[in-house]
């Protein structure tokens, strides 16, 4: 297991535009969850690429400290939480065309569409 900065600096050799903290990301989402529940106002392109947020949450908490973790896994469920009150799951078909899903255990927030989006 790793620090946060560690982490930051991993992901960001793995690809990552650059060095995320978790607050940094973690406020990321927040704003889209809230963007979401106000109504999405970009198009589908802005919208998966905002959606990367929360997978660089998802890759980080493999790599994380335990206590890191238990620190922010309350408010990321809770943002998980409202996302999905604000989105429909639609096992991805919505978002398939847009996003290249992981087969299998496919993250929550990839086959979830905004309410505007509409499958097919």
């Amino acid at each position: 297991m790793a620090t946060e900065t560690e982490v930051g600096v991993l992901l960001h050799q793995r690809g990552w535009r650059t060095a995320f903290t978790v607050a940094e990301r973690v406020n990321a989402w927040a704003t889209l969850v809230s963007f979401i529940e106000r109504g999405y106002g970009d198009d589908i392109y802005e919208y998966t690429n905002d959606l990367y947020c929360r997978n660089w949450l998802h890759e980080a908490w493999l790599l994380l400290d335990e206590h890191i973790v238990q620190l922010w896994t309350p408010q990321i469920k809770s943002l998980d939480d409202r996302y999905k009150a604000a989105t429909v799951d639609d096992d991805g078909q919505a978002l398939d065309q847009f996003l290249r899903l992981m087969t299998g255990s496919t993250p929550t927030w990839e086959v979830q569409a905004e309410r505007w989006v509409s499958p097919g």
